[in-house]
């Protein structure tokens, strides 16, 4: 899809303005007493507080939904019928930021994140099912609004740092999270590891109010187009963008798979539920080696590393089936497979990043967001299906094909990237 002539010029218009907002959010005196500080920290940080509002609950969810409905096929279509929610949430919010804005939407964001926490922990299946539906609108709410900040006020150049320091925060979120939550909801009650999401996402807020941070600023050419499918067809017209989805639904897909079916296994092979909190938390801790997968990225390149990493994940996953009924070899196996896995994490959402045009970052991301959304609807799916014939660790094969098949196109990313 071509652009006009004149947008050429704005796009350049646009960077420059992106430039002069980075320089300026340096320095924050209304968080650090006229400190300087990178946008990369302050963005890292961000995202380190907002995903500590989920990842205490990551292991207990799918325990509790299990403990709820009996089966994990029950849990496969539970979870697909959330995802679909979390889909549209998708498509819509772009519109409603238009309206509200980046910082309104922040606090939204924060405040369906507690709503959602507070049904969650009722032990009520459509209570329950109505916290998840809060839990997965606030994720894509925080994501979005993070992710627009981003490119407004990070370098496109200091993107491809950006991503690994954001990684390394993301990750201490999940390897202390899910773990502490299984531990919590044993040793202090079932209430605990809610109370602690609740804590965090008030935390974010005031963090966010702290910096001081200016409306990222929703374009208004965006009130030309306000059907949402508008985007979506704009966004796939563009062979790029694409393929960054594609690539990132992928990666998310293999995570969402392991962080709800990692536990289920656990159980069923005898591990127990602090076994299997246990097992998300170290899976979690192995991406801390994104630093060293970077190093692989900088000699060799980001499409090297990326088809690299898919072959990687997808071979480990399925030699994981092999050894799964035993309990010790599979859960050491199923690790090794998230340490391979973590070289994806040290490109992260670059793709995406470098291609996206900057007239058209608002509406392009929140199509780009749905990757998440979908790396939780299209596992259940296919999930619930082979869990009716197969054990739970078949879950872990069919993900290890489809990163097979991924790395295939990973071929198709520019050489230069």
């Amino acid at each position: 899809m071509t652009s006009p002539p004149q947008r050429a010029g704005s796009a350049r218009e646009s960077d420059d303005g992106v430039r002069a907002n980075s320089m300026r959010a340096l320095t924050l005196p209304a968080a650090l007493g006229g400190a300087r500080i990178a946008p990369t920290t302050v963005f890292a940080s961000l995202f380190l507080l907002t995903v500590s509002c989920r990842t205490v609950l990551l292991a207990v969810i799918p325990l509790q939904a299990l403990a709820l409905l009996g089966s994990a096929q029950a849990v496969s279509v539970m979870f697909l019928l959330v995802s679909s929610l979390s889909v549209v949430t998708s498509l819509l919010l772009p519109a409603l930021i238009l309206r509200i804005r980046t910082r309104r939407a922040f606090h939204l964001a924060a405040a369906i994140s507690i709503l959602g926490s507070l049904l969650l922990a009722v032990p009520v299946l459509p209570v329950f099912v109505l916290g998840m539906v809060c839990s997965a609108i606030s994720t894509v709410a925080f994501e979005l609004t993070l992710n627009l900040y981003i490119m407004h006020l990070i370098l496109r150049r200091d993107i491809a740092r950006f991503e690994p320091k954001r990684v390394i925060f993301v990750v201490t979120s999940f390897t202390i999270g899910p773990g502490l939550g299984v531990w919590l909801q044993a040793w202090a009650g079932h209430f605990a590891p809610f109370a602690v999401t609740i804590v965090m996402a008030v935390i974010s807020v005031a963090w966010f109010r702290h910096l001081g941070l200016r409306e990222a600023g929703a374009r208004k050419y965006l009130r030309n187009a306000p059907n949402p499918l508008v985007h979506v067809r704009r966004y796939f017209a563009q062979p790029r963008l694409r393929l960054a989805w594609f690539l990132a639904l992928a990666r998310a897909s293999w995570w969402s798979t392991f962080m709800f079916y990692a536990p289920i296994y656990a159980v069923a092979v005898g591990l127990g539920e602090g076994g299997g909190g246990a097992l998300v938390s170290a899976g979690m801790a192995t991406a801390f080696s994104v630093g060293l997968w970077a190093r692989y990225r900088v000699r060799n390149g980001t499409r090297s590393l990326l088809m690299l990493g898919f072959v990687l994940s997808g071979v480990s996953s399925i030699v994981v089936t092999v050894f799964a009924h035993s309990p010790l070899a599979g859960a050491a196996l199923l690790l090794l497979a998230t340490l391979l896995t973590s070289s994806l994490d040290a490109v992260g959402n670059t793709p995406f990043l470098r291609a996206v045009r900057p007239l058209q970052r608002e509406e392009m991301t929140g199509v780009f967001s749905i990757y998440r959304d979908m790396s939780q609807l299209l596992p259940p799916a296919l999930f619930a299906v082979i869990l009716g014939v197969l054990p739970v660790h078949a879950v872990f094969a069919a993900a290890g094909v489809w990163m097979l098949v991924t790395a295939w196109f990973a071929r198709y990313l520019p050489r230069r990237l």
